[in-house]
């Protein structure tokens, strides 16, 4: 048997190989490297952003206290409305109310909405109550109502329900009547400043158009008039203290607006009152008109001739064609000058007989209905 011999060829290169292996340096396993950064995690959803909050407009509060204390010389103007009760005021606070025509018919006052629940839950009566907090309107009943105010707190104007205000088809209307009511205000304040360096006759004039103006006047204001012409030299004094309503009872002898029984009134001394105050040029045109049409009605009852009463009612309207009684004068005109009397003295006498009855059962009545009710307040 024959046994093969090694080659040294593989031998040799073996060796040399497993040689270079033992000698080659020890290779270290590489550390890992350590950090103070803390370990990465999973990224975690971002919270959604919370919205701005819009700029409150400096023209709104949420409460009258709260615009009472920004207001400026414009004052306040309140928007009334029934939630629960009057949809249409709901509807118009939206449509009419909380616009920017609202704004710019209001000059520089400051706008708050009220509002005045039915039936409220305790939620509601909260929200109304901190709503109107600081303000003491009068009783108003109507929706919508704007009540407009000083900017001390005092309430100069009133504009209540749609006849005022108009509808969601005529808005228009309600603009214009605050614009006038603003107009007014400031006009009101421009005179009362001219006043304090005023004296006399002419501080009494500027007050009295005070007066004048379309808005409430001022507390204490014909107080000051007499203080500034105590003489009433300028007349502003019987202007603002004259009463049509008084002029009429005093001159029909009542108290109350019912006749007495045997009242016969006294035609001439009527018409000498009634001129006295119809020449007074310091009263103001309708309390003028108003005696015209005490005279125009006492001169149809004593049956005058019809050309003798249309001249009446034609000089009562050319004081003032723009007043009521102004616009008043030519109907009756119309319909009282052209009217031919035929009835006798008897015939006279019998209707101021029934008329007189008509006024006592009238009282009568009155009379009883007052028993009755003090009657029942007792109870």
């Amino acid at each position: 048997m024959t046994t093969r011999k090694p080659n040294k060829l593989w031998w040799t290169l073996g060796l040399c190989l497993l040689g270079a292996a033992l000698s080659a340096p020890a290779q270290e396993e590489a550390e890992p490297e350590i950090s103070d950064e803390p370990a990465a995690t999973e990224a975690e959803p971002a919270e959604p952003a919370t919205p701005p909050t819009p700029p409150r407009n400096p023209r709104r509060a949420a409460s009258f206290s709260e615009a009472l204390s920004e207001a400026g010389d414009d004052g306040v103007a309140v928007f009334c409305y029934g939630p629960d009760w009057n949809k249409r005021s709901l509807r118009m606070l939206k449509s009419f109310w909380q616009t920017p025509e609202a704004e710019a018919a209001t000059g520089n006052a400051i706008l708050v909405a009220v509002p005045y629940y039915e039936s409220p839950t305790f939620e509601q009566a909260a929200e109304s109550e901190n709503a109107a907090s600081g303000m003491n309107p009068p009783p108003f009943g109507v929706c919508p109502t704007v009540m407009l105010f000083t900017k001390d707190g005092t309430r100069y104007a009133n504009l209540p329900g749609t006849d005022f205000l108009g509808t969601e088809d005529s808005m228009e209307i309600g603009y214009k009547n605050l614009r006038e009511k603003i107009a007014a205000l400031r006009k009101q304040q421009e005179l009362l400043k001219q006043a304090e360096n005023a004296s006399g006759a002419e501080k009494a004039k500027l007050l009295s158009a005070v007066a004048d103006l379309p808005i409430e006047a001022p507390r204490g204001l014909v107080e000051r008039i007499k203080e500034a012409d105590p003489s009433d030299s300028s007349g502003m004094v019987r202007r603002n203290t004259f009463s049509a309503l008084a002029f009429l009872y005093e001159q029909m002898d009542t108290k109350d607006g019912f006749l007495k029984p045997d009242f016969v009134p006294d035609y001439k001394k009527m018409q000498d009152a009634c001129m006295k105050v119809i020449k007074d040029e310091a009263l103001r045109p309708m309390d003028r008109q108003a005696a015209y049409l005490l005279l125009i009605g006492q001169s149809r009852r004593e049956e005058i001739p019809p050309a003798k009463l249309k001249g009446l009612i034609n000089a009562c309207a050319k004081i003032d064609p723009q007043t009521r009684y102004g616009r008043l004068s030519p109907p009756l005109a119309t319909n009282w000058g052209n009217i031919k009397h035929t009835r006798t003295a008897e015939e006279k006498r019998e209707i101021r007989k029934r008329e007189r009855e008509q006024d006592k059962a009238r009282r009568d009545k009155a009379r009883d209905e007052k028993r009755a009710a003090k009657g029942a307040e007792v109870r």
